[in-house]
């Protein structure tokens, strides 16, 4: 019996200590903190990516540049599409005068000479509202699968240059670029078609043409579309994948390899600008990435100037001597070069003799100038000499001369 009684009281306490302990497990689980809504999704999947890029991933650089940053402004996108349509019968270079005045972004305003890209954008508000949010979360990853279309298709045969385009290769990256740059196509095509099998379970966005759009080579081609040298100030830097613009008007079509238009100092990484957008970011995400974005150059800047301004006071003042002297530099007197005067070696007989010649030859030309001339170039230690011709010997001395050589003849 009192084994009995025994067995049942620890059959009793085990239950009880399972008991206790998947109610402690069951209580850790119900506590843990929820993930972060960062870690749930960060940015969308390369399948969602690819499809929103398909239908414009083989456009020209710089037009799909305009169009990645007009995707950030939604709301002056759907403001031009209106004053576009009112506006129809501008043509494209009118619409450029038309828009100088008005504040939209830059980007905007170049994608409003396309009114049927413009029109569509608009109307696909969900469309235009994800390829923003790719755009301004992970912009390296959205260019890099621009690339991955293009790869697709060139492999199937159906990117290469043509009468409307010119498709050229630097290394890995596959460059896009108007044949002329006076001159823009816009293609439509059907992505199944152009990229061959699609590899997504996603299906691709496609863009419906006009049926008056001229047919080539499986691409349907708009008509032409004029542009100045300012549709031009934005570009892609490929190698280092991030969107750039000109920091000042471009005045002059680049007639230079497509690849290297971007690589000067004038073109500068492209920032969104918070304050002109006007409307929120559909998820704190978004609008997490652009604050640290927009906090990053603060910070650099912040300390560029704490290490210029934790110099040391003998640093500073070798600076100030340096400034004071670049300051009294040109107003200082110019010290003249002093060089040793060596005095030749002076001849007395060498000297006379000279001076004796030249005194001569210049007495028989009765030019009393130059013989001053003469006689001021000789240098010597001895008291100078008359410059004035000798005096002709008396007529009396020269008589008894020859009377004294007469006597000794005899």
């Amino acid at each position: 019996m009192k084994r009995l009684t025994l067995r049942a009281f620890f059959a009793v306490a085990g239950l009880g200590v399972l008991a206790s302990s998947q109610a402690t497990f069951a209580t850790n689980i119900t506590t843990m903190p929820p993930p972060e809504p960062a870690t749930i999704d960060a940015s969308y999947t390369d399948a969602q990516i690819d499809s929103i890029l398909a239908p414009i991933a083989l456009y020209p650089d710089t037009l799909l540049t305009h169009i990645l940053i007009a995707a950030t402004y939604p709301l002056d996108v759907v403001a031009a599409d209106r004053w576009r349509q009112s506006n129809a019968h501008l043509s494209p270079e009118e619409v450029e005068l038309a828009l100088e005045s008005v504040s939209w972004d830059p980007s905007v305003k170049a994608v409003a000479a396309f009114s049927d890209i413009l029109n569509t954008m608009a109307q696909d508000l969900a469309w235009l509202q994800q390829l923003g949010d790719n755009v301004l979360i992970n912009q390296n990853r959205v260019l890099a699968r621009v690339q991955v279309l293009r790869q697709h298709a060139l492999d199937q045969g159906n990117l290469s240059s043509n009468d409307y385009l010119n498709v050229s290769r630097d290394r890995e990256v596959i460059v896009v670029a108007p044949r002329r740059p006076e001159v823009v196509y816009v293609p439509y095509y059907d992505p199944v078609v152009i990229y061959g099998h699609w590899w997504h379970p996603i299906a691709p966005v496609r863009w419906h043409h006009r049926r008056s759009y001229h047919h080539h080579h499986g691409i349907f081609w708009s008509p032409r579309v004029s542009l100045s040298t300012s549709f031009y100030f934005g570009g892609i830097h490929w190698h280092n994948r991030h969107v750039v613009i000109h920091r000042s008007p471009v005045r002059h079509y680049y007639r230079g390899p497509a690849h290297r238009r971007v690589h000067t100092r004038e073109y500068h990484r492209w920032e969104h600008n918070v304050g002109h957008r006007r409307a929120r970011y559909s998820s704190p995400v978004v609008s997490r990435t652009v604050r640290a974005h927009r906090q990053a150059p603060v910070s650099q800047r912040q300390v560029v100037r704490t290490l210029s301004e934790a110099r040391t006071p003998m640093l500073r003042s070798r600076e100030v001597i340096s400034t004071q002297r670049a300051v009294r530099t040109p107003t200082a007197p110019v010290r003249q070069p002093q060089y040793r005067q060596v005095q030749p070696r002076q001849s007395t007989e060498r000297t006379v003799t000279h001076t004796t010649r030249t005194v001569t030859r210049e007495s028989n030309r009765r030019a009393p100038v130059s013989v001053s001339r003469s006689t001021t170039h000789v240098r010597s230690s001895q008291p100078q000499r008359s410059s004035q011709p000798r005096s002709a010997p008396s007529p009396r001395r020269s008589h008894d001369t020859g009377r004294q050589h007469r006597q000794r003849e005899r």
